[in-house]
């Protein structure tokens, strides 16, 4: 009420400075955009810290990216939009928001043009959105269409003594099998090939529907420019400073036969784009609007239950989220939240603790999901303590269920000479030993365990999603993943849609005509600089397991847990 009064007593000058905005856009606009794509996005803040020793400015948000282009599309007289594509290292939900967004503006009657100098499928693709598309003679493409080859260790532990026991909810819960076997089992191997299949005919109907492109094209390994051009995807050669300082003429030549070329379009600044921004956010009287928070949900789900309550980069720790879901429960400003799921999952514990917090602030706000890649396991439990969850076409969602890994080394101890013996041992007491194999009462414990997890997260499912424990367990749980579209026919999604298509469905739910979209990033401190500069050679870095992580694997419990979804969905 306060901010109200005082906006009203200084109406005079307010519209005073409307009128001189007004005057500067009809000077500063212009109908043709020159706009940058960044080979990543950011989802935390850097502290002033890592700012100090980390040379580099801060990659935009996502979200706030996609804002920006729809504001784009709102410009008066706006006539065309040169987009430079860096090669992208964000996942396939970032890359399908995006041409969401050039569509939008080729919707609108706005010619859209791109420039690539390569990169993989997914500049591709991007480029496959613009009306106009551009590159170097130079220049090569390297696709890769959805495949997988995976590594099997289970020989290789046997030989080194090395036993691997799993726990699993169901025959597509297959994480062990890397550890225990030699190739897939058959149900795991066909549920990867539906899923694959399945992404196979995503590209080949979103290439159909823009370039024409064709997947057999993009079976080969190695794409040259001309040969795109000779295939009439890429509309003429140019090179990188052509396109970007000629894109204000026709087909980005300043000169024909030799004589100088008018411009044919005129420049829009980003200064003339905020311009516009102001004048159609200006209001008499001004008032704060509800706030959408976006909470990004980024990584696996770490079984830490310290106290330590700051953020940890690409991490999901239970203190952090519990004090932020607090915040937002407690917030009169916020109307609704939206967590932006990226996670494969991990301890079911957390996940449940996390779920529960979701649920007390479901409770007092809409809170909906949004998947931009993966939602597996724990993410999708995560997920389903919401209203609603939307995601991309192309996410890997699922893998409903639990599984336990526990690593028997007494054949490796006995190749070395290392010999241990038990004192005091209780029952059950073998299950928190690497050394020997379980006996039955402890192996029939740890499967009752593991049925009791999935149990839990079956009810957390069904009760989100209104089906039967019988229905998931028969097609869509056991462990299975699927594509975003696929699971969508199922009733576990809500709709495959953009970011910001979810964001209008929010507030036509809230029956809003405005929001303020707050992100809520993390802040990305001193402590993960160093953890990511530590100078060491680890066995994960040379693609082999690391035991010290799978010991951790054992003593955390039953697990949500696929690495193969998460793999997938950076593919």
């Amino acid at each position: 009420m306060f901010f109200s009064i005082v906006s009203f007593v200084f109406l005079p000058i307010r519209l005073l400075l409307q009128f001189w905005r007004l005057v500067l856009f009809r000077f500063r606009n212009g109908n043709h955009f020159f706009l940058e794509v960044p080979s990543s996005f950011s989802y935390e803040r850097k502290s002033w810290f890592v700012k100090m020793f980390v040379s580099g400015g801060e990659e935009p948000f996502f979200v706030d990216f996609l804002l920006w282009m729809r504001a784009l599309s709102k410009i008066p007289g706006l006539q065309k939009v040169s987009f430079l594509f860096e090669a992208p290292e964000y996942g396939y939900g970032e890359t399908w928001n995006l041409c969401k967004s050039i569509q939008a503006l080729n919707e609108k009657g706005i010619t859209t043009a791109g420039y690539s100098l390569g990169g993989g499928t997914k500049s591709l693709l991007l480029l496959s959105y613009c009306k106009e598309r551009y590159s170097s003679s130079a220049s090569e493409f390297f696709p890769t269409l959805p495949s997988a080859e995976a590594y099997f260790f289970g020989d290789a532990a046997k030989k080194v003594g090395v036993g691997v026991e799993t726990y699993a909810s169901g025959a597509f819960k297959s994480f062990g099998e890397t550890f225990q076997r030699s190739s897939f089992s058959a149900p795991a191997r066909k549920n990867l090939e539906n899923l694959l299949k399945d992404q196979r005919e995503f590209l080949k109907e979103s290439f159909a529907s823009t370039s024409g492109l064709s997947l057999s094209v993009l079976e080969r390994p190695i794409l040259s420019s001309e040969s795109l051009l000779e295939g009439n995807f890429l509309t003429a050669l140019l090179e990188e400073d052509e396109f970007r300082e000629n894109y204000l003429y026709e087909d980005y030549l300043n000169e024909k036969e030799g004589k100088p070329e008018k411009p044919n379009y005129k420049k829009l600044a980003d200064k003339g784009l905020r311009l516009h921004s102001k004048l159609v956010r200006f209001s008499a009287i001004s008032k704060s609007y509800p706030i959408v928070a976006i909470l990004p949900v980024q990584g696996n789900i770490l079984p830490d239950l310290g106290r330590e309550e700051e953020f940890r980069s690409r991490q999901v720790s239970y203190r952090y989220y519990q004090n932020l879901l607090k915040e937002l429960r407690e917030d009169p400003k916020v109307a609704a939240v939206v967590l932006e799921m990226n996670s494969p999952g991990g301890s079911a514990l957390v996940s449940e603790l996390i779920y529960r917090e979701i649920r007390k602030l479901s409770e007092k706000k809409p809170v909906f999901t949004y998947v931009l890649n993966v939602a597996a396991s724990g993410g999708y439990y995560l997920a389903c303590g919401g209203e609603e969850i939307h995601a991309s076409p192309y996410s890997v969602v699922g893998s409903i269920g639990a599984v336990m890994l526990r690593f028997d080394l007494k054949g490796l101890y006995d190749k070395l000479g290392v010999k241990k013996e038990r004192i005091a041992f209780y029952p059950y007491r073998d299950i928190l030993s690497e050394y020997g194999k379980l006996g039955p009462k402890s192996a029939a414990f740890l499967k009752k365990e593991v049925s009791r997890s999935r149990d839990l997260f079956y009810s957390r499912v069904t009760s989100a999603r209104k089906t039967t424990k019988e229905e998931l367990e028969s097609k869509w749980g056991e462990g299975r993943v699927f594509l975003g579209t696929r699971f969508l026919q199922g009733g576990y999604l809500d709709s495959c849609s953009s970011f910001l298509e979810t964001l209008d469905r929010i507030k036509e739910k809230l029956d809003l005509t405005k929001v303020e979209v707050r992100y809520l990033p993390g802040t990305y401190s001193w402590k993960d600089l160093i953890q990511e500069l530590k100078p060491s050679l680890s066995l994960r870095t040379l693609g082999l397991p690391d035991f010290d992580s799978l010991e951790k694997l054992r003593d955390e419990g039953p697990h949500y847990f696929s690495e193969l979804a998460e793999k997938l969905a950076k593919r």
